[in-house]
């Protein structure tokens, strides 16, 4: 919501956005639409429509999202031999 709140020029339009997100959980549920919104917050996508089109076409459900939201796993293996940030200081 803070997003949809920020984006818009006036308060007015972002409260009407915002309100328009809260009412999908009507026909979708409530589970569905968090799901929908995170998703949306990965992909820098956060607007009614892409949340809407998210619910819309299920890709709240794909597998692919669930795969991304997982924990913060590094794609740097564990090793003995690599430094961390405070190397290079």
């Amino acid at each position: 919501m803070e997003t949809i709140l920020a984006k818009g020029d006036y308060p007015e339009i972002g409260y009407k956005r915002a309100m328009g997100v809260i009412q999908l959980h009507k026909a979708y549920g409530a589970e569905r639409l968090d799901n929908a919104c995170k998703r949306a917050l990965q992909a820098d996508a956060v607007s009614y429509m892409r949340i809407r089109n998210i619910l819309k076409n299920n890709l709240d459900k794909s597998s692919l999202f669930y795969r991304d939201l997982e924990e913060d796993k590094s794609h740097i293996p564990d090793h003995g031999n690599i430094r961390g940030a405070s190397a290079y200081r």
